[in-house]
């Protein structure tokens, strides 16, 4: 089969070859007056549903700065709290204090940021924090 045309559908019409009395006869079934005028068909737009879309990922802000900042602030929060422990492992010993530190920083919530390097690198800190934390905690428990 060969394409000739790349054109959107035609409008719908009547068989050349259909005689009329059948479609008279099916609206005559239906009641005089539900017979409606034929209305041609227009083609459909695709790129309508794909702008729609788009608009609402806009809107919903999806990889904006304002994640990115919230990413980079847990980030921050979570390498600060493994450094105070690795500090505190090197001198006195670590306590209660150090424990908080990263269970506070493993509590707050983050979304998503936009950045697949940032989000991987999250991922691996708060690996690391909850590994940390689960240590300290069996250390904290009696024998």
């Amino acid at each position: 089969m060969k394409v000739s045309s790349t054109s959107s559908t035609s409008s719908a019409g009547a068989a050349s070859g259909a005689p009329k009395t059948a479609a008279e006869g099916f609206s005559q079934l239906l009641g005089a007056g539900a017979a409606a005028p034929r209305a041609g068909v227009s083609g459909v737009s695709g790129a309508a549903g794909v702008s729609g879309v788009s608009a609402l990922l806009a809107l919903q802000g999806i990889g904006g700065p304002e994640a990115r900042a919230r990413a980079l602030r847990k980030g921050r929060r979570l390498l600060d709290a493994l450094d105070r422990l690795q500090m505190a492992m090197l001198g006195e010993g670590p306590g209660k204090r150090h424990l908080a530190l990263l269970n506070n920083a493993l509590a707050e919530q983050r979304d998503a940021s936009g950045d697949f390097g940032l989000d991987e690198t999250l991922n691996w800190a708060e690996v690391r924090a909850a590994v940390e934390a689960a240590k300290l905690e069996k250390a904290a428990e009696p024998a």
